[in-house]
């Protein structure tokens, strides 16, 4: 049965990017005079983007105190994966590629293990080794041009988790190229959003929520015991919702590829590169996957993208998750389909007009 909208739930418009996102985070423990459940909202900035998160609890500090270890644990994932800081151990790692191993703490080895098994499920398409042909863009880009077809193959050589070597016994991790280089961008935000949750859960938080940027789970059911209300917005319109959908105890990520450009000589080329070919990916508008673990639902979503709509499909489908794939709806301008896959069919309700849901 479908569940209903117009229930007291948080709605979040989810999208793959900073500054990406439409947030109305609404709890009822903090309105009015109600004496239980309380609930406690905090958001930061982390990540590159906008860390939101919400716990309930009988104890209104028990909750804020859990809301606090929560963002800890975030905090540790940027301190370890970050490529933007210069002591993070991927750092490290990218800064000895080719030379030697570095020793890595168990959440970096986790993530990369699960980087490498999601790279063989997709096919290729996600691809944590994708750093050295994100730098050459974004380097071409600043200079006015495209890479050209030799910096292209010379790039190419650099990228594989082939390359990627995890030593269990020594918790430790190597490249084997000089030049090779890891970025975490793809799956690391679904981690982070985990451990939060996890440090809510042993904190005794029965009902929570924690969303970074897109990348979510929620912790049981919403404080007034209906499913949480998750809203898809619109890639063409990113001031609109494109449907709802229920959520109970799982985890939720968008990417897309309709926020974020490479603009060279006034044409815009699309973020999202396919690691296969080095060259900005024809993609899907967006990939929504939900899993049990955020981490799972980050990484899915982000090679779903790449795969183009069916291919999209085809990689939720065989990871034996659920999730939604939009794109352009042909004849229709401005419109969209969004594929639903059959599991979710009974938990989403349409909310455009112009979009159409086949499942």
């Amino acid at each position: 049965m479908p569940v209903r909208t117009d229930r007291r739930q948080f709605l979040a418009g989810l999208a793959g990017g900073v500054g990406g996102m439409l947030l109305a985070l609404r709890s009822p423990g903090e309105a009015g005079d109600r004496a239980e459940p309380r609930t406690a909202v905090v958001g930061r900035l982390m990540l590159g983007t906008l860390v939101e998160s919400e716990a309930t609890h009988p104890d209104l500090s028990v909750a804020r105190a859990a809301l606090r270890a929560g963002f800890d644990r975030i905090d540790d994932v940027d301190r370890m994966m970050s490529i933007f800081r210069a002591d993070s151990e991927i750092s490290r790692v990218n800064g000895l590629a080719g030379r030697d191993a570095v020793s890595v703490s168990d959440d970096t080895y986790r993530v990369l293990r699960e980087a490498r098994a999601l790279g063989a499920r997709t096919r290729g398409a996600l691809d944590v080794t994708i750093l050295p042909l994100m730098r050459l863009w974004s380097g071409a880009a600043r200079d006015g041009r495209l890479p050209s077809r030799v910096e292209l193959d010379t790039t190419a050589g650099l990228v594989g988790v082939g390359d990627l070597v995890l030593d269990e016994c020594r918790r430790a991790v190597a490249l084997r190229r000089p030049g090779a280089g890891i970025d975490l961008g793809g799956i690391a935000k679904g981690y982070a959003v985990d451990v939060a949750v996890e440090a809510l859960r042993v904190r005794g938080i029965v009902s929570g929520i924690v969303n970074a940027g897109g990348d979510l789970r929620v912790l049981g059911r919403s404080p007034d015991g209906s499913l949480w209300r998750i809203g898809l917005r619109h890639p063409l319109r990113p001031d609109s919702l494109i449907l709802s959908l229920g959520v109970e105890d799982e985890s939720v990520a968008t990417s897309g590829n309709y926020f974020r450009y490479f603009t060279v000589a006034g044409r815009q080329y699309g973020h999202v590169l396919d690691p296969r070919t080095g060259t900005p990916a024809e993609t899907a508008l967006s990939a929504t996957v939900v899993a049990p673990r955020a981490m799972r639902a980050d990484g899915l979503a982000t090679g779903a993208l790449v795969r183009g709509v069916g291919g999209a499909l085809d990689v939720i489908r065989e990871a034996g998750v659920e999730g939604i794939v939009v794109s352009d709806w042909p004849g229709h301008p401005g419109g969209v389909v969004a594929h639903v896959t059959r599991g979710l069919a009974e938990r989403v309700d349409l909310l455009d007009p112009t979009a159409v849901i086949v499942s």
